[in-house]
């Protein structure tokens, strides 16, 4: 009785220790699934990604910030206003270079007088053929006719002195704004409301582009070797845990002599921004021109529905 007991005892245990590696196999199968890639293989190269543009907008000029709309997290477009310095003393300037630019007094007068003394020239002119007018009078009147179209002149060439100095004035006045250049998410704020910019510190918010991101992978060089910019791409990124097509972009120039890999850059349109930057990623190239006769990095797309790397 003892001994056929222990039989069963032990067919049991065989039997569940086989359901339970065959349920661990299933699930582990399901997760890959729902994962949609493998991150192993010869053919993955490992990277990160990073948003095409990622800049620190500021001013050179000195100035206390009065307006800084935007906040941390916020999507801005190209040409808002990200923040605005005082800007009063600016503003009065260009106000009063218009106001000159616009003057044209002198230039009437100059012109007033230029049409005068034509006229005293012309009767000149008709008097000296009748004998009634010298010819010293006339030399005299034909200089004063120069002068008063110089001065003509003088007055034109001053206003249009002025017209480019009121535009200086408006542009330096103009930079007290400080715009967006392109569509982008406001990552970051370096200075707040009331704080004064320097020249040594003219940072005031952090802007990142991100409807398109580039992966960034270091490949062996003798694989990077075999991939050329405008190859079809699949990435994989980890915390958004979505595969995207890509294309590449950039292939490095130069050989990085310490790891012996070629930095290759990956476009990823991104118009939604649901993939983010700094994301951990995995590549694979996918180059069905290619024969089957090449590196193991190059891949070829296969076309049932999950595709494992």
């Amino acid at each position: 009785m003892t001994k056929q007991t222990s039989w069963t005892i032990v067919g049991l245990s065989v039997f569940v220790a086989f359901h339970l590696t065959a349920d661990l196999a299933t699930a582990q199968s399901t997760a890959g699934t729902q994962r949609g890639i493998a991150l192993y293989g010869d053919s993955a190269y490992e990277g990160f990604s990073q948003a095409i543009e990622d800049i620190y907008l500021g001013s050179e000029d000195l100035g206390r910030i009065i307006e800084l709309p935007v906040k941390v997290g916020q999507r801005v477009k190209a040409n808002d206003v990200i923040a605005r310095l005082d800007d009063e003393i600016e503003k009065a300037s260009m106000e009063i270079a218009q106001t000159q630019a616009s003057m044209l007094g002198e230039i009437n007068a100059a012109q007033a007088a230029l049409d005068m003394q034509t006229i005293r020239v012309e009767h000149l002119r008709r008097l000296m053929r009748d004998e009634m007018a010298g010819s010293d009078e006339l030399r005299r009147a034909e200089m004063e006719l120069k002068i008063a179209a110089a001065r003509l002149l003088t007055a034109t060439e001053q206003r249009t002195l002025r017209s480019a100095e009121a535009n200086r004035l408006e542009l330096q006045w103009k930079r007290r704004t400080i715009r967006a250049p392109f569509d982008g998410v406001v990552a970051e704020k370096k200075a707040g409301l009331g704080a004064t910019i320097t020249p040594s510190s003219p940072e005031i918010v952090r802007l990142v582009r991100t409807d398109t991101l580039h992966g960034v992978f270091n490949v062996m060089a003798d694989r990077a070797l075999q991939m050329k910019s405008g190859m079809e791409t699949q990435v994989y990124f980890r915390a958004a845990r979505k595969t995207v097509d890509g294309k590449i972009d950039t292939i490095g120039p130069s050989i990085n002599s310490e790891s012996g890999t070629i930095e290759i850059r990956v476009r990823i349109d991104n118009p939604t921004g649901e993939l983010r930057p700094g994301d951990r990623c995995t590549m694979r190239v996918v180059a069905p021109n290619l024969s089957d006769e090449g590196p193991e990095s190059v891949s070829k797309l296969r076309k049932s529905g999950v595709n494992r790397w």
